[in-house]
């Protein structure tokens, strides 16, 4: 259970603010299904994210009510409005498929504005595909990120380690027209761990753009 809670985390989340923005937040409703070949699990609620509060919100209502709060490098657990657990680790909330989505980055996954660069651009039928490069000084940590778009959305990620293994490969599906916002409403990650592959589906739907009220949601309070 605990490898499915952070894939859930990793994938629902992974550029910068501008100024001036017509879209500042975003709601709705997901399902997340993941397996491997010997577990399964089942997880359903809603997600809140609001630009100016950065955090991301997720209130489950299945398999049991709990709410995680995506804050800074930190993320919290609560259940029953109690802190349940508390995690800190790197900042994942910039590179949220939300904070992307509303600052319309998720056609190149905020790559061009990362430590990245562009090393290679070829066109394969109807998909134009990127390969991002790690700068000299990391490439003996990171690996290459392949990027391919279909009729300018991005359609597919493959990253790579630093010898060229797969690590994980995402692909984005179903795209919805929410009030002129360009929104995946299927996400497929597959995650490569020591031989296993880890399969998980994310749906999504009920997309709400800049809701009024709910700021108890969108700006939830974490413990001190």
């Amino acid at each position: 259970m605990k490898k499915f809670l952070w894939l859930i985390l990793i994938s629902l989340c992974f550029s910068s603010f501008t100024e001036a923005q017509d879209f500042y937040r975003i709601s709705g409703d997901f399902s997340i299904k993941s397996k491997d070949d010997s577990s399964f699990s089942l997880t359903r609620g809603s997600f809140y994210y609001d630009l100016n509060y950065r955090k991301v919100v997720y209130d489950l209502n299945f398999p049991g009510e709990e709410k995680w709060i995506l804050s800074d490098s930190l993320i919290f657990r609560m259940r029953s409005d109690t802190l349940y657990e508390k995690t800190e680790g790197a900042s994942i909330v910039e590179f949220s498929i939300f904070h992307l989505i509303l600052n319309n980055k998720l056609h190149d996954y905020g790559l061009r504005e990362s430590i990245y660069d562009l090393k290679e651009v070829e066109k394969k039928g109807d998909m134009v595909i990127y390969t991002w490069s790690p700068p000299l000084l990391m490439k003996s940590m990171l690996g290459e990120v392949l990027l391919s778009q279909k009729d300018k959305r991005l359609y597919g990620l493959v990253f790579l380690d630093k010898d060229g293994k797969v690590l994980r490969k995402q692909f984005f599906r179903n795209f919805e027209n929410v009030n002129g916002l360009e929104f995946p409403t299927e996400i497929v990650d597959l995650v490569y761990v020591e031989g296993l592959e880890i399969v998980q589906k994310t749906n999504y739907k009920n997309i709400k753009v800049n809701e009024a009220g709910k700021e108890n949601m969108f700006n939830f309070p974490v413990p001190d």
